[in-house]
């Protein structure tokens, strides 16, 4: 309800602004031309992603657009840089070719870390990335990864919209949301081996990436932490380095994991999401009704995000078992046990921004 809620209200807002602007029938036909006096919109809210794709492909931009530098980790194919080159394609429509958003995935413009520099330093303008990545900045975001403080995503996305401290913290950091209720599928466990209960995981190198929420999740479940750069998992796992890991179940899949990790675990320990932000130096100079658009096409893209992402999920986990991956019946419970006084004891050690935050979410939940 909530969400259809928001999406409902987006949309009275676009066809305010629409109707103010004038909008007619066809101006799908005209894009790339601007008018000095403002801007005429293109209403975008019924166009699907292989339409926004068509009628990007046709825009004639102006020598004056504006160009606008997205940035995303994910490979072509995947569902993530789809979701991004979609926002791109109606940004693109929606206001006639006076901005020219250009998509770069694959890292293109470096990976996660140099592209938040690079938004802080003016050298991109949007970039997608997981909602946790932003701990750096709003340390009360490292609980979205902390193992089993959340039931499910709708908890997480509670969690998110109630704590204001985050919202300042990325706003201080220079970043200003227009989406960040894209669901990932949850994060699962996947091993050499099989993981039917946490006593499997004793002496199981479990790699983590230099952050201390995931040294403490393995720690918790019984696993030797190693420190392995995401780039070099997939090859970590076949020299032996590591025994397994997590990852949402859907990176599972796309990076490759299973071909050397056959064992999954569907513990389903945290619920991540994807986020769509642009640096707030750019923002800052958007008109406001521009600024609306933005925002109600982030609404747009996540919705169409969250009704593909389980679909994805489904035939990739049939992919994966006519490959030979087992998909091992776990005692989830026990993997629960094993972490029940974690929250605890992160919340005491100084790793969260906000006061016994882990109290304060068991009261949200």
């Amino acid at each position: 309800m909530k969400k259809a809620l928001a999406f409902i209200l987006t949309a009275v807002i676009l066809s305010g602004l629409l109707v103010a602007c004038g909008n007619t029938e066809g101006d799908e036909k005209t894009a790339g031309k601007n008018t000095d006096e403002k801007t005429e919109y293109v209403d975008v809210s019924a166009i699907t992603q292989e339409e926004a794709a068509k009628l990007a492909a046709e825009i004639e931009y102006p020598a004056n657009a504006t160009v606008v530098r997205f940035g995303n980790a994910g490979a072509l194919g995947e569902l993530g840089p789809t979701t991004c080159q979609y926002y791109c394609d109606l940004a693109n429509i929606a206001f006639h070719g006076k901005y020219r958003f250009e998509f770069y995935p694959s890292e293109q413009l470096g990976n996660e870390q140099t592209m938040l520099e690079n938004m802080q330093m003016g050298l991109q303008e949007v970039m997608m990335t997981t909602l946790s990545t932003m701990a750096t900045y709003s340390p009360d975001l490292n609980i979205l990864d902390q193992a089993f403080c959340f039931t499910s995503s709708d908890q997480a996305q509670y969690y998110i919209s109630k704590n204001e401290q985050i919202w300042k913290d990325l706003d201080d950091a220079g970043y200003v949301f227009v989406a960040y209720d894209l669901e990932r599928n949850p994060r699962m466990l996947f091993c050499t081996w099989p993981l039917t209960t946490v006593d499997d995981m004793k002496g199981m190198k479990y790699r983590i990436p230099n952050l201390p929420i995931f040294e403490a999740n393995a720690r918790a479940m019984g696993a030797t932490p190693v420190v392995t750069a995401y780039s070099e998992y997939s090859f970590a796992l076949m020299q032996g380095t590591v025994d397994g890991g997590d990852a949402a179940k859907d990176a599972y899949y796309s990076a490759g994991f299973y071909e050397s990790a056959p064992y999954a675990s569907e513990v389903d320990f945290a619920y991540p999401f994807e986020s769509i932000f642009f640096a707030k130096s750019f923002w800052n100079r958007l008109p406001s009704e521009d600024q609306d658009i933005f925002k109600a096409i982030g609404v747009q893209v996540e919705a169409y995000y969250n009704a593909g992402v389980k679909e994805k999920w489904n035939e990739m986990k049939e992919e994966l078992i006519s490959k030979g991956v087992t998909f091992v019946n776990c005692d989830r419970q026990s993997f629960i046990d094993a972490t029940s006084q974690l929250g605890y004891e992160l919340q005491d050690s100084g790793l969260y921004k906000t006061d016994k935050l882990y109290e304060k979410v068991l009261v949200w939940n």
